[in-house]
């Protein structure tokens, strides 16, 4: 799951870097930059706390998972309200390479989430000969 994040945020911010380059100049490759790798960062927060949390049932290892998206959410947009007025980034390079990579990073997720195959109840018992 970690991998695909990482994969999907990485390929992702250097679309969005090349992008806003070509759009904004340098102010908008520091301002893609600095968003592609705090949502990619922010993307491998999921998998720690999903790996802290295996212990517990699945409901609350969902209920984790979900706290931790929305916490991730309102980091991002702590961060861009923060840095939005800095003057050697672009805001909006900013504001849309957060945005699209946290996305692509969040579905990259829940696919993967869908394809883990997650043992619910007691084990069963082993064939017998």
């Amino acid at each position: 799951m970690a991998r695909g994040a990482a994969l999907v945020g990485g390929v992702t911010s250097v679309l969005c870097i090349g992008a806003a380059a070509l759009a904004a100049g340098l102010p908008g490759l520091y301002g893609a930059a600095l968003g592609g790798v705090l949502a990619t960062g922010s993307a491998l927060l999921t998998p720690v706390l999903m790996l802290r949390t295996t212990a517990l049932d699945p409901g609350a290892v969902m209920l984790a998972s979900f706290i931790g998206l929305v916490t991730k959410a309102l980091i991002l947009l702590i961060v861009l309200f923060t840095l939005g007025g800095v003057p050697g980034l672009h805001r909006m390079s900013l504001a849309v390479t957060l945005l699209v990579v946290f996305a692509a990073t969040t579905a990259t997720e829940a696919w993967a989430g869908s394809k883990i195959k997650i043992l619910i109840g007691p084990e069963p018992d082993p064939p017998s000969a």
